[in-house]
């Protein structure tokens, strides 16, 4: 349960809050100094920050005004004036001659801190505030950067190589490093100046902090000692940084790394020279936070052992990297010597955390849970799948972006995915040049011309989202960005969806791992990078979107009687729609959303008859049920058929246009019509004769089926219409033809493939849980637990059949696999373990690991599953990485190095012809 401060304390001088954004810049000016910045921060380079301190003053008045009683306008005028103040006064800075990011960061900051100081989140606006300033700090760093650097280095040999990824690759960590750099300052002043320049919140994350009385609360200072941390480690990593400009080739050398035949050709761009990096820093400061949650719940031990660990482990790799050198720690000997450091450093923890003060049960007596476990207890989940959302953008970007901007060959923008993403380029083109869509293409099937295959809503997002960029990066750029950016944050965005129906249907633990599944899934990763311009990104996040919205108006629909009596006419059923719309609200709401969602993906991809086609099967399935159970089916037939129409409609303009005239082509909207009328005929059947005998419902429902099956086989034999193939044959997909044979994704992949593309266990497990769902549905009357159990059962066997649906696949694997794996954590019997800990001591550190030892010992099981646990998830985020880094690019190298690194070389040490983890041949 969350706890606040009953009485949030107040700023003592409510005007000194207009001196933090001039701390801001003070800041910046500082860390230009601080990091050894070549150049000045001079008038030209301030005036941008100097917009922001106004912007952020501006935003500070309304509040200030308001709660002087100065004026007497509501809160929600004044919040429309300084909407359009705001917008007036961004217009204004970029009539002035400043850039658009400028302007926009204008508008953001004004606007934006007003929002949040009416809401109360006093600290998040001083976060904001830093943050603009960081921005516009980390444009001047990093254009400095891009202006010192040559992208012709000049070697030994008298030759110029080209080394523009290097230079870009240093400009981009310039950037942000500077942005968050100043977002950790702006959560550390936020915490500071809590009560003392600005009042405190009362809700929100920071309002687990207990005020303090005086001007400095030294109850917060391990949140104070961990965020200063965090910030000294990017200044480190930037001071680093700058130290290396002095000589050109080791700058390039650290963003290399170059490829393997620019090396063969120029060996002395082998030469590497390590440096404390962003991740490094902002691992570093994860660290550092997770110490100070320690700290502050008195948990000084495993605090100790883990900011040693991680200090230790960085010096290691700032060693193997080649920062300092050392004779003494080279050969075996140097392998013993890093043991026996680690050794004596827990031996000096142990000795420390056995005696009293800091290990002794008096710093655990009259318990009462800090800040820091109120804070984790109550946005512990929601931090989680935040992170999971950024890790996962994180890799569909990172390796992609400068290989990208600069092709091999053509030196311009290049794109991966073969010929689609091409031609996704060539429609939004077309699109910003005429303001319309790309219907008939002369181009295609050249010289007589052709249909534009592709619906328009993926190349439209595209092009407004280029149309939008133009100002500050130009119409060309824009173009790019937009189409390579877009399939990676769909992609990431996808990751929300997911772990939305876990929270709903299963429990917060489940998110989180269905999150952090989604985020790293292989088969999802490959199809979701930055600069794989296809349209899967896209239509999976909202396929997602529509399982689960659907999810959520089964979980509301009940299967009460809502009509007292039924017949099987038109009156009836269009009465039953009456009846769930007033009597279901939230449910009918969420099927309207579903069909939305489904609609998007009908507008974005043709295949799109996927999703209602696997929830139709559910939705049969449990009318059946209801017909042997004698249970109402009207508000399931009644949601279905709205999800349909809404669908339907959305679709219509794009698949009746004349040019195109898909309503009743295989490949448009006919197996979608196929799907509402057999809706349509089981829903006014069902509903018609809800009170008759089932054996009759049935038999009037399977008559109709045989006359309507009948009829297309008729039309078949006499190759009049090719319904029969579409219907069973899944448009091709699941029936191998010739031409099919010729098509990749049409085809089965090899068994090794379908498993790693999803994680072997992860699979497995969600298979499993698949049908104990299924099991469940059929049971207890669960219509979710139904829809899970034939989602997972018909995705399976889709990406059985053809490799193209082990992308579909991913969000129900995901989920169900999460479920699995908590269901799997539970069997482990974690809270059993731990009372047979405590059984066996805790009082000291001492005590604890002996308790540990023996506790371990007792529990096989828990010790089998955790080792399980360790496999499956390793394996998730090796495959996933791998999936995200191309081939051709060497950091996969580094990054399997760096995991390498990681095992002690100690474990890896022979000691009379054995080893624990040496991989070479014995000599015997």
């Amino acid at each position: 349960m969350e706890t606040k401060n009953p009485e949030p304390r107040q700023a003592p001088a409510p005007m000194l809050g207009w001196l933090i954004a001039p701390i801001a810049v003070l800041l910046a000016l500082a860390a230009t100094q601080i990091v050894g910045m070549s150049f000045d921060l001079d008038f030209e380079n301030l005036k941008p920050m100097l917009v922001v301190l106004a912007a952020a003053s501006l935003g500070l008045a309304p509040r200030m005004l308001h709660a002087s009683g100065k004026t007497n306008l509501s809160t929600s005028t004044l919040s429309l004036v300084s909407l359009v103040v705001a917008l007036v006064l961004a217009e204004v800075v970029y009539m002035l001659d400043f850039s658009a990011v400028t302007s926009l960061l204008f508008f953001i900051v004004m606007f934006g801190i007003h929002l949040l100081v009416m809401k109360g989140a006093f600290e998040w606006a001083n976060v904001l505030m830093f943050a603009a300033v960081g921005v516009e700090l980390a444009f001047v760093a990093a254009g400095h950067i891009g202006n010192t650097l040559d992208v012709n280095l000049a070697i030994s040999t008298g030759e110029t190589i080209n080394v523009l990824d290097a230079q870009r690759g240093a400009v981009a960590y310039q950037f942000f490093s500077y942005i968050m750099l100043f977002t950790i300052l702006g959560m550390l002043v936020a915490v500071l100046a809590r009560g003392v320049l600005s009042p405190s919140s009362s809700k929100g994350w920071f309002s687990h902090i207990t005020d303090g009385n005086g001007s400095w609360n030294s109850s917060t200072l391990p949140l104070q000692i961990g965020l200063g941390v965090w910030a000294l480690a990017h200044i480190g990593s930037l001071w680093h940084f700058n130290h290396l400009m002095s000589d050109e080739q080791t700058m390039f050398n650290v963003f290399g790394p170059f490829s393997a035949p620019v090396i063969n050709a120029y060996p002395e761009l082998a030469a590497y020279h390590g440096y404390f990096g962003f991740w490094s820093a902002f691992f570093t400061g994860m660290v550092a936070l997770v110490v100070a949650g320690m700290v502050s719940e008195r948990w000084y031990t495993r605090s100790m052992f883990i900011g040693s660990m991680w200090a230790l482990y960085l010096v290691s790799s700032w060693y193997e990297a080649g920062m300092f050198q050392n004779e003494a720690f080279e050969g075996s000997w140097g392998a013993l010597i890093w043991l026996a450091f680690t050794f004596f450093i827990c031996a000096a923890i142990y000795v420390i955390g056995t005696g009293e003060k800091w290990g002794g049960w008096s710093n655990i007596s009259e318990y009462e849970p800090s800040g820091a476990r109120r804070f984790w207890s109550a946005h512990w989940a929601s931090i989680l799948i935040g992170m999971a959302f950024l890790f996962g953008f994180f890799i569909r970007v990172g390796w992609y972006v400068i290989p990208s901007m600069n092709s091999l060959g053509t030196n311009t923008w290049d794109m991966t995915g073969g010929s689609d993403p091409w031609y996704m380029k060539r429609v939004v083109d077309y699109i910003l040049a005429n303001n319309a869509h790309l219907i008939m293409d002369a181009d295609r099937f050249y010289p007589i011309g052709g249909i534009n295959p592709r619906p328009p809503l993926f190349t439209w997002s595209i092009a407004i989202l280029a149309s939008i960029l133009a100002p500050f990066v130009g119409s060309e750029d824009a173009v790019w960005w937009a189409i390579l950016s877009l399939p990676a944050v769909y992609g990431a965005l996808t990751i929300l969806p997911v772990a939305a129906i876990a929270r709903e249907h299963i429990n917060e633990k489940a998110a989180v791992v269905a999150a952090w599944l989604i985020a790293f899934m292989p088969a999802h990763v490959s199809h979701t990078t930055f600069a794989l311009a296809d349209h899967d990104a896209f239509i999976m996040l909202f396929l997602t979107m529509g399982f689960m919205f659907w999810l959520k108006a089964m979980k509301y629909a009940g299967s009460d009687r809502l009509l007292r009596s039924t017949s099987p006419t038109m009156s009836t059923f269009l009465k039953s729609f009456s009846a769930v719309s007033n009597e279901r609200p939230a449910a009918l709401s969420y099927a309207v959303l579903a069909g939305v969602s489904f609609g998007v993906v009908s507008l974005g991809w043709k295949g799109f008859v996927v999703g209602p086609a696997i929830l139709f099967l559910a939705y049969a399935l449990q009318i059946a049920l209801n017909m042997f159970r004698r249970r109402d089916s009207t508000t399931l037939s009644v949601l279905f058929i709205t999800m349909l129409a809404v669908n339907f409609l959305m679709a219509l303009p794009f698949y009746g246009h004349p040019e195109l005239d898909l309503i009743l082509d295989g490949t448009g909207l006919q197996p979608f019509l196929f799907i509402s009328i057999f809706t349509l005929a089981i829903a006014f059947v069902t509903t018609g004769f809800r009170d008759k005998p089932w054996l009759l419902v049935l038999g009037v429902l399977g008559a109709s089926g045989l006359v309507f099956f009948s009829a297309l086989y008729a039309l078949k034999v006499l190759d009049l219409s090719n319904a029969w193939d579409v219907l069973f044959t899944g448009g091709g997909y699941f029936t191998k033809t010739k031409i099919f044979g010729t098509v990749a994704e049409a085809n089965a992949s090899d068994r090794g493939q379908l498993f790693a593309q999803f994680g072997p266990i992860t699979f497995l497990l969600s298979l499993v849980m698949g049908l104990l769902c299924l099991v469940s549905g059929l049971k207890e009357r669960k219509h979710t637990n139904l829809v899970f159990g034939v989602w997972i059962l018909a995705a399976s066997y889709m990406a059985w059949s053809a490799a193209r649906f082990m992308f579909n696949a991913t969000p129900a694997i995901a989920v169900l696999g999460a479920w699995g794996i908590i269901s799997l954590w539970k069997w482990a019997n974690w809270p059993g373990m731990v009372r047979a800990w405590k059984k066996y001591g805790i009082r000291t550190p001492e005590d604890r690991i002996r308790g540990a030892r023996k506790a371990l010992w007792r529990s096989p099981n828990f010790s089998a599953i955790m080792l399980v646990m360790i496999m499956l998830f390793g394996q998730q985020a090796t495959y996933g990485l791998d999936a995200a880094i191309p081939q051709t690019v060497a950091a996969e190298e580094e990054l399997d190095e760096t995991i390498f690194n990681l095992i002690p070389d100690a474990l890896r040490f022979e000691i009379g012809g054995f080893s624990i983890l040496d991989d070479s041949s014995y000599d015997g």
